[in-house]
């Protein structure tokens, strides 16, 4: 079944529906979905649940949301927590809930969380602002000097003013990071790239810090330069 909302307006939908798409200057109450497409501006009022979202305006949900897979592509504001199984953020994602919950989370955009980001896998090449982010595996290359794509450099210039990530604890097994300012980074295998600013890092396994960051308090082990 394929469903399409169109024009202006406010649209009730009750039952669960298939394959959605939803354009133009939409209010809709959320629900269940097989496939949602949004496209224009639009707002759900009620929690959204789907196996796969595609998102590509600007896009304001109230309540929760809950899906397999959600490509970003606008810009987005959840007042209620992200549960995905994996988020793709080339767009600018504010997340206002407790709680971002993921298996795995690529983002070339900027990925801004009021509280705590949680993947067993984060892959960033944009800049992700957090309390807390907590994983197996996270790597977050912010900074770049050259080459940075033009959409992120302008969505950057209007949202802030800074070429980092900035994340209160990061805490993984496995930690890469490359233009962040952090206050703790914990882990295990982890490496402090340039353009770094880390108030505290707590290691158990090999430290790796370039000679451009800087680290203020070392705890666990000696790093390798």
């Amino acid at each position: 079944m394929y469903t399409r909302y169109s024009g202006t307006g406010k649209y009730e939908q009750n039952a669960k529906q298939g394959k959605s798409r939803i354009d133009g200057v939409v209010i809709f109450p959320g629900g269940s979905f097989d496939e949602l497409s949004i496209n224009g501006v639009c707002t759900s009022e009620g929690p959204i649940e789907a196996n796969l979202i595609d998102i590509d305006g600007v896009f304001t949900a109230s309540s929760d949301i809950r899906a397999d897979s959600i490509d970003f592509d606008g810009v987005v504001t959840i007042h209620g927590n992200l549960r995905v199984k994996k988020a793709d953020v080339d767009g600018v994602v504010t997340v206002r809930g407790v709680k971002v919950e993921a298996d795995y989370i690529k983002c070339d955009g900027i990925l801004t969380a009021e509280s705590q980001v949680s993947a067993d896998v984060i892959e960033a090449e944009g800049f992700i602002n957090a309390r807390e982010i907590v994983g197996d595996r996270i790597t977050i290359r912010s900074f770049r000097k050259a080459g940075l794509f033009k959409f992120v450099m302008k969505v950057r210039e209007a949202f802030t003013d800074k070429d980092f990530s900035r994340v209160d604890l990061i805490e993984a097994t496995r930690i890469e990071l490359r233009g962040v300012r952090a206050k703790t980074v914990s882990g295990q295998d982890i490496i402090i790239g340039p353009a770094c600013i880390i108030d505290r890092v707590d290691c158990t396994g090999t430290l790796s810090v370039d000679p451009d960051a800087t680290v203020r308090e070392i705890i666990g082990v000696v790093p390798n330069q």
